[in-house]
């Protein structure tokens, strides 16, 4: 009983931690335009957040497994926002907005793979199956946040942001105050430890793998706006896409979470990949803004397979005392390393070139990763079948 109200708590959580960023992400940028910030400062303080996640997360992974604790590192890390946000909403000077998002985003950007964490730590081997199960309210909680706060924002003024932005993490401290650490193993967590989790060449390897297939998507992620607006879409249309996008990974997370144990996750993430390269390529071909909005519906079965695929995948490389500091690495080589080249290359691309030739650029890129990812998986198999015939 006592398992079942822990995940419940933890469903809640991940839909509020979700809905937080789903009001950050599309109108945090209207805020500062509202603001008088210009194009290039607007994308310079929102292009921070991948770099610092890039060692914010690892950093607070680690932490996390040397002082035993998730809960109480997430209340401090949600005040931490709170108090940042004051020196983001209340300042029009540039610098001092620069200042507290990087801040900001140290203590929001590590929330995210300290709750994967605690999920996997709650369920334990017998449930850890259940996983998505929970991250489906994480996708839920965005998509109606996105769509709520839309319709809100513009009652009340872009300048009200930070009330909603508040109440939803006071809401999240709430719920996080009902949580209990689970599992945490006495093991000493020291650097060395660490450094052999970094050493591990097949970890590093699939995150290598997991970092090429990603950056197309990151660079989907802050690009895809500006494509369906040189296409033609309204406002209303773009928001559609994203809300397709988040609602498509809900039966994902929910119905194939238990599959991805039944298969070898490097084929998998190869047909996740194959899968993503046909993604791209259309999107690089169709010029339908409306056909576009439609496709985002494959963010299930691409962005979701793999982040199922990865997370599992992940965790069964480090030990148990440094399950938080993996997930944080996975976490910043995909988001935060993956979002800093896709956005810059990619928005270099989108000037120079165009969106179209954007797309086609992301789709070549994951299609190396496909080649990549089976000729590692060739590789695998090879190996264990010289190791089958060494020990018969």
């Amino acid at each position: 009983m006592e398992v079942n109200k822990q995940i419940t708590f933890l469903k809640a959580l991940s839909f509020m931690h979700f809905g937080g960023k789903a009001i950050i992400l599309p109108f945090l940028p209207l805020f500062l335009h509202y603001q008088n910030f210009n194009s290039i400062e607007i994308g310079t303080i929102m292009g921070v957040s991948p770099l610092i996640s890039i060692f914010a997360q690892p950093f607070i992974g680690f932490v996390s497994d040397k002082y035993k604790t998730i809960k109480r590192l997430l209340i401090l890390l949600y005040f931490a926002v709170i108090a940042a946000s004051f020196g983001i909403f209340f300042f029009g000077d540039f610098w001092i907005v620069f200042l507290s998002f990087i801040v900001f985003h140290f203590a929001l950007s590590p929330c995210t793979p300290l709750i994967d964490s605690m999920c996997i730590q709650s369920l334990g081997t017998k449930r850890k199956h259940d996983y998505g199960k929970i991250r489906l309210w994480g996708s839920v909680g965005f998509a109606l946040t996105a769509i709520i706060s839309g319709p809100i924002l513009s009652w009340v003024g872009i300048d009200k942001i930070y009330i909603l932005l508040w109440l939803i993490t006071l809401l999240t401290i709430f719920l996080i105050s009902f949580l209990k650490d689970q599992n945490q193993s006495t093991t000493p967590v020291h650097l060395k430890g660490v450094a052999e989790v970094i050493n591990n060449k097949k970890f590093v390897v699939f995150l290598l793998l997991c970092l090429l297939v990603m950056i197309p998507h990151r660079t989907n992620d802050t690009m895809i706006v500006l494509h369906l607006e040189n296409l033609g879409a309204t406002t209303l249309l773009v928001g559609l896409a994203f809300g397709l996008a988040a609602a498509s990974e809900v039966p994902v997370f929910y119905f194939l979470t238990k599959k991805m144990s039944e298969y070898n996750p490097l084929l998998l993430l190869g047909i996740v990949a194959t899968i993503y390269t046909v993604r791209w390529a259309l999107y690089g071909l169709i010029t339908s803004p409306f056909i576009i909005a439609l496709f985002q519906l494959s963010q299930g079965i691409t962005f979701g397979l793999f982040w199922l695929i990865a997370l599992q995948t992940a965790v069964s490389f480090v030990p148990n005392h440094l399950r938080s500091t993996g997930q944080a690495l996975l976490t910043s080589t995909c988001f935060g390393l993956g979002g800093a080249i896709g956005g810059t290359v990619g928005g270099w691309i989108l000037d120079h070139l165009g969106s179209m030739v954007m797309y086609r650029v992301m789709a070549l890129l994951t299609l190396i990763a496909v080649i990549a990812i089976f000729l590692t998986y060739r590789s695998s198999l090879q190996k264990e079948a010289l190791a089958k015939v060494k020990t018969s």
